[in-house]
Parts: C-alpha cells; sequence; structure tokens
C-alpha cells in the first residue's frame, strides 16, 4: 500500500556510544520504570518525522548529539537525520542503495517547513505517501496531518479532547483527514487528479534530460556500465602491459640515491604533516560535541527557568481557598500576605522571579555566544580540511616529480622508455576522459531511478483516483463499519456498562453509552474510549485502499487503568481491564501482524505477554540483567 510506513530502526548517536531501538512487524512492546527514556523513544520518532521541536531530555542531552530514523515507505528504505537541541537545523534523507546493501553517501538537505515548500522533510515524506499537492481547508495537506492518528501520546490518551477538535483551527484539518483515510473527502478526487497532472509535467522534464544524456552516451558509444567496465579493463590491461615493459627496462639502467633522496624526504614530510592534520580534524569534532552536549545543558536549564517564571505568575492568577496539595481550608488573606504560605513579604517571590530572569538572560546570552563560538569551530575544522588538501596536492606533485626523474634519467634504453612513457600518458589521458564519462552513466541512472520512482507514484494516484471513482462504499458504510470494529474493541477491553457504542457520522468522534466521550466523567472509561478510537481507525484505515499509516504508537495504556487508577472510579483498578488492553494488542498482531506496526510502552507487563514481543525492557537500576535505561551508560 503506498502509503505504509514501517519503522526499521532508531539511532541517538552518543559522544560515548549509540544507543539504538530496532523494530518489527506487529506489536513491539517497550517496558521500564518512569524516567528511564520509555517516553523519549517515541518523541524522538516523532522529532525525526518532522515535529518541531522535542522535549527536554536532560540524560539526553548529556550524551547524544543527533537522532536517525531508519524507515520504510512503499518498499523504499530511508534514514532520516537531525541534529538534537538545535531545531533549525535542516534534516538530511539518505536513500538506500539495493545493489551496495547501504545508504549511499549523498543526502537531501530538507528543511523543518510545511509541504508548501517543495525543499522541506513535510513536503518529503507527504510525496512519498502519495498525498502531496492536496489541499484542505484552503491549506496544503500534510504528512503531519495524518501521523496525527499514528500517535498516541502519553499525555492525550486520558484527554477530554482526542484530536483537538475542541480548538477550531486544529479541527479544521481534522475532519478532512480523517475522510482522507478513508477515502471519503469530497474533494480528494479533483485533488488527485490535480496531484497526477503535476507528476505528468516532472515526468515529461525528465524525460527530456534523459534523451539528452543517452544521445550523448550513444555519440561516444558508452551506452550501459558493462561497456564502460570492459572498456576500461582494455585500457588498464594495456597501460599495465606498457608499465612492466618500462620497469624491466629501468631495471637494467642505474639511478644514483641522491638525485631523489630530497624528494623522498619531502614526500614523508608531507605524508606526516597530512596525518597531523587529520588527528587535529579528528580532535577538533570530538572538542564540537562536547560543545554541543554544553550548549544543550544550556538550553535544558534555560527551560526549566521559563517553566518556573511563567508557573509563578499563572499560579498567582488565582485566589485559592482550600490548598491545591492538602485540601484544608486557608487563612483568611491579611493585607499582602501570601495566600498558602502566610509569608509577609510578598515581594520576596518577585525578587526571586527578577532573579531567576536574571540567569535566563545571562543563560541565553552565554547559550547564543556559545552557539557562535561552535560556528567559528566548525568553521576550523573547514580550514583544516582545505589545509590537508593543500598537502595532498603537494604530495601528488612530489610523487609524479619522483616518477617523472625515474622515466627520464639517462640510460642505454633512453628511446625506448621514452615512447612507453608516452603510451602510458595517452592511455591514462583516455581512461582519466572515460572516467569523466562514467560520470555521465551515473547520472543517468539516477535520473532513470528518480524517473521510474516517479512512474510508479504516478501508477499509484492513477490506482487511488480508480479507487475513489469505482468505490461502491458510501460514507455510511464506512462509519458503520468502523462503529463495529470500535464497539468490538471496547467489549474485547471488557469496558464496564459497555452500551451504544459507535462513531458519530458528523464529527467522526467517539460515543459510549449514548454520550460523547468526554461527557462520562470517568478518566478511566476515556483511556479505553481513546485507544478503542485509534486501533479502530488503524485497522480499517488499513485495508484496501485507505491511506492510513499502518502505524500507531501508544505511550502508557495503563494510564488510569488497574492498580495505577488516578481518577477515583475503584471500577477500573481491576487490573483485569488492563490485561484485556494487552490481551486485545496480542490478537491484533496475531491477526494483522503483518500489515501494521504497534509499537506501545508502558511501565512493567503482565505475566502472559511473550518475550518475542518486548524489543525493549528498562529497570530503572541496571540489576536485573536489562539497562537501567534507554541511555545505559550515563554513570560510566
Amino acid at each position: 500500500m503506498s502509503t505504509r510506513i514501517k519503522l526499521i530502526k532508531l539511532t541517538l548517536i552518543g559522544i560515548r556510544k549509540n544507543y539504538v531501538v530496532s523494530f518489527k512487524d506487529g506489536l513491539n512492546y517497550i517496558s521500564g520504570p518512569t524516567q528511564t527514556g520509555k517516553t523519549s523513544i517515541l518523541e524522538m520518532i516523532n522529532y525525526a518525522l518532522g515535529s518541531k521541536k522535542h522535549k527536554d531530555y536532560i540524560e539526553i542531552g548529556q550524551s547524544c548529539t543527533s537522532v536517525e530514523l531508519e524507515i520504510m515507505i512503499a518498499n523504499k528504505r530511508y534514514k532520516i537525520q537531525r541534529q538534537l537541541f538545535d531545531f533549525e537545523k535542516k534534516a538530511k534523507v539518505y536513500e538506500w542503495n539495493k545493489d551496495k546493501l547501504e545508504y549511499s553517501i549523498d543526502f537531501k538537505l530538507l528543511e523543518i517547513d510545511g509541504p508548501s515548500n517543495e525543499n522541506s522533510l513535510a513536503a518529503f515524506l507527504t510525496d512519498k505517501v502519495n498525498l502531496l499537492n492536496l489541499k484542505i481547508a484552503n491549506q496544503p495537506f500534510s504528512f503531519r496531518d495524518i501521523f496525527k492518528y499514528s500517535y498516541l501520546k502519553q499525555t492525550e490518551i486520558d484527554n477530554e479532547n482526542i484530536m483537538f477538535e475542541k480548538i477550531w483551527h486544529y479541527d479544521i484539518k481534522r475532519k478532512p483527514t480523517f475522510e482522507i483515510i478513508f477515502n471519503i473527502y469530497d474533494q480528494l478526487l479533483q485533488e488527485l487528479k490535480n496531484a497526477l497532472k503535476l507528476k505528468k509535467e516532472e515526468l515529461s522534464k525528465l524525460e527530456i534530460k534523459l534523451k539528452g544524456i543517452r544521445e550523448f552516451l550513444e555519440s561516444i558509444e558508452l551506452e550501459d556500465f558493462l561497456s564502460y567496465v570492459n572498456e576500461k579493463n582494455n585500457l588498464s590491461n594495456h597501460k599495465n602491459e606498457r608499465i612492466i615493459i618500462l620497469n624491466e627496462i629501468k631495471d637494467k639502467g642505474l639511478l644514483h640515491n641522491e638525485i631523489t633522496m630530497q624528494l623522498q624526504n619531502n614526500i614523508l614530510f608531507t605524508k606526516n604533516q597530512i596525518i597531523k592534520i587529520k588527528k587535529k580534524i579528528s580532535e577538533q569534532k570530538e572538542y564540537i560535541n562536547k560543545l554541543m552536549i554544553l550548549r544543550n545543558q544550556y538550553t535544558s536549564e534555560s527551560e526549566r527557568i521559563e517553566l518556573i517564571t511563567e508557573g509563578y505568575y499563572k499560579f498567582n492568577k488565582y485566589e485559592f481557598k482550600f490548598c491545591p496539595s492538602c485540601l484544608q481550608p486557608l487563612k483568611e488573606k491579611i493585607n499582602s500576605e501570601c495566600y498558602l504560605c502566610g509569608n509577609k513579604d510578598v515581594n520576596l517571590a518577585t525578587e526571586e522571579i527578577l532573579a531567576y530572569k536574571h540567569e535566563l538572560k545571562k543563560l541565553k546570552t552565554k547559550k547564543n555566544n556559545l552557539i557562535k563560538y561552535i560556528d567559528e569551530e566548525e568553521n576550523n575544522i573547514k580550514i583544516l580540511e582545505k589545509e590537508q588538501i593543500k598537502f595532498e596536492i603537494i604530495l601528488t606533485e612530489y610523487e609524479s616529480e619522483l616518477t617523472h626523474l625515474h622515466s627520464k634519467y639517462v640510460n642505454p634504453f633512453i628511446e625506448k622508455i621514452e615512447q612507453l612513457n608516452y603510451e602510458i600518458g595517452s592511455i591514462s589521458k583516455e581512461i582519466d576522459q572515460l572516467e569523466k564519462n562514467y560520470q555521465m552513466i551515473e547520472k543517468l541512472h539516477a535520473i532513470e531511478k528518480i524517473y521510474r520512482d516517479g512512474m510508479n507514484q504516478a501508477d499509484e494516484i492513477n490506482e487511488k483516483i480508480k479507487n475513489v471513482e469505482g468505490k461502491s462504499q458510501i460514507k455510511g458504510n464506512i462509519i458503520s463499519k468502523l462503529s463495529g470494529i470500535f464497539y468490538d474493541i471496547l467489549d474485547d477491553f471488557k469496558l464496564p456498562k459497555l452500551s451504544n457504542a459507535f462513531i458519530d457520522g458528523k464529527r467522526y468522534l467517539p460515543y459510549v453509552r449514548g454520550k460523547l466521550y468526554s461527557e462520562l466523567g470517568s478518566l478511566g472509561a476515556v483511556t479505553l474510549i481513546t485507544m478503542a478510537y485509534y486501533l479502530s481507525i488503524l485497522v480499517l484505515g488499513s485495508k484496501d485502499e485507505n491511506n492510513h499509516l499502518g502505524l500507531l504508537m501508544i505511550d502508557s495504556p495503563r494510564s488510569n487503568l488497574g492498580a495505577n487508577n488516578k481518577d477515583g472510579d475503584d471500577v477500573f483498578k481491576d487490573e483485569d481491564i488492563f490485561n484485556s488492553v494487552i490481551k486485545f494488542l496480542i490478537k491484533l498482531d496475531e491477526e494483522l501482524g503483518s500489515e501494521i506496526q504497534l509499537i506501545v510502552i508502558n511501565n512493567g507487563y503482565p505475566d502472559f505477554l511473550d518475550s518475542k514481543y518486548i524489543i525493549k525492557e528498562f529497570d530503572g537500576n541496571g540489576t536485573r540483567g536489562v539497562p537501567y535505561g534507554l541511555v545505559d551508560d550515563i554513570n560510566s
């Protein structure tokens, strides 16, 4: 399916080591206590897929410089790399080379921007799932819009605002995105036709380029890699034959060592200089990595102070009659006393806030100066690299001069040597020109690949158009199927008092017991309904020609369930309900494991969960034979 995405591997690039999480089809379970890095795994995936920023993670900031995410989209493999704690930096995208079984060294440098910017990561990903050039609510449709249905955050799993439907500027894109997933968006057909037209125009331009390159290669009788290899082998063999004859003739003559001694010393000196410069470059890169960690710490501390000051002002907007901690009545406020502590010197808090602001200003100044310094140090690397290139050129000149002396010294076979040197030089020029011509073959292959990919995308868009045009199911049928799946999932979850559960056909929101999910008054119920809602969209949206990404990441499904229930509803303190959720996820893996990918993180798991589903486990202290956290060497 053209819109499917599969996660292969997440790698945090560290200064001491790399931290890797590998994924598989079906259910991927990650377990561990709080503060072990579970949530950061999903956050880093979200960041690599185009989120404008990530949360402040102290251990990651102290240990890592960048994140890499390897993915599959429509049977094509890519690696996305983004720098951590520097949200303005462009993303690098590498494509997998099937022949060499590695990622190409070339990469696309993409901005973190909306899909209207064709050089953005959002545009790249939206194009790869064949949904580029669609517009909803007069705004470009983005990969990020559809990805919202693939990431159920910890802060949203019990939120009575599932898809931010209560915020109008989010809701305006939510409903059309839902319709695009199920191919029931009214304007989808026309938008797909427009996308197909643009893709054909792009292919037409590529055809012109391909024609020009092919005509050039035909004119020099070099049309494919095989002809290049054969020609180069012939020339190289011819050259080597001449070199062997030349060396045999030279061996019969004499050459005094004093003539070449200085050149040999110069060559040795130059090689040593290159080695020293390479060492300096390596040390400089390591130094910059340490500076980047320091920059991360400045960022973390700045965000902490901003949170303190913001919290102070928000907190003091309210007058409290009861203590928010112990719920005991507060004494009546006398003059300028503080409501909570009774402190008469209320200006003390203000002075502390001013001190925090002063500290924040100093931190930001330090951070900005550090960023400038890092840029200067990175420029020093470029200077060293240029110096390295200069010495490499000098080395080549010295070696050429030495070769020239060896080839030109006077001996009884001077005429034969000159003839052989001339022939070897001519062959070398032919090889150089052949390699330059081969670059045209490589360019041809690259454009042909882009053209083939474009043709495949055009075919897939055309199939989508045919599917939408010939779709016999009306919206009512889709909603009916979705509601059935939604009800069955809640039944598997053992939702107490389950009745009248469905997805509304107007706003596409879940109802249970005849009420909108947000009106049930139980966070335990909302947690189960939210998961069932996302899972039902995954199950139906991944079938046929629907446009779900086939991926769902769930953070902390145990929230408000079992022993962790925090909303006071004793019904949801039954551990059997949480176990029912896990059993359903296992059942889903058995039924659709090859078609979907589920990534679930949670604090612990029931005994019946098979170890094959657990891809990462942390224990918070490293005493049970498993790492204590994602960054598992922070104390070493």
